[in-house]
């Protein structure tokens, strides 16, 4: 819990008198990450999309993209994409589309992109594997 109790109003030229108000704020905790963490869409839709680029582990993709391996684990853990990264992601993969990444819109895909991410989809949406670490390098 944090109090603030102090403010400034402005009274004469240039003199300030101190008035006491006193406000709670509490802290909760951080909003934003999309319900269903790992098995959210956009991220079982971002590891397929790593998985299937030609970087396919977490630190080669990160760099690739532009970011931090930590940050990239926090959007594969259900954070939301932002803009910004999106538009990385786009850049630098031109077969992703916004569309797809955001929405799972599958029609902006190419047959041959859409057939290659579908069973990346399913694997890893599939709730009874446990998540491995090694996925990117075994090219499961």
């Amino acid at each position: 819990m944090l109090i603030n109790s102090t403010s400034l109003k402005l009274q004469e030229s240039k003199r300030f008198a101190v008035k006491k108000i006193e406000t709670i704020a509490e802290f909760r905790p951080m909003s934003g990450k999309q319900t269903g963490g790992r098995f959210a869409p956009s991220a079982i839709r971002l590891r397929a999309i790593r998985r299937a680029s030609h970087a396919p582990t977490r630190a080669a993709f990160a760099d690739l993209v532009g970011l931090t391996v930590p940050n990239l684990s926090n959007l594969e853990n259900g954070f939301p994409i932002g803009r910004v990264v999106q538009d990385k992601i786009v850049e630098k993969l031109p077969w992703v589309k916004r569309g797809f990444l955001m929405d799972g819109d599958q029609d902006q895909l190419t047959v041959a992109w859409l057939q290659r991410l579908l069973p990346l989809l399913a694997e890893e949406s599939d709730t009874t594997l446990p998540p491995t670490r090694s996925r990117g390098k075994s090219g499961r």
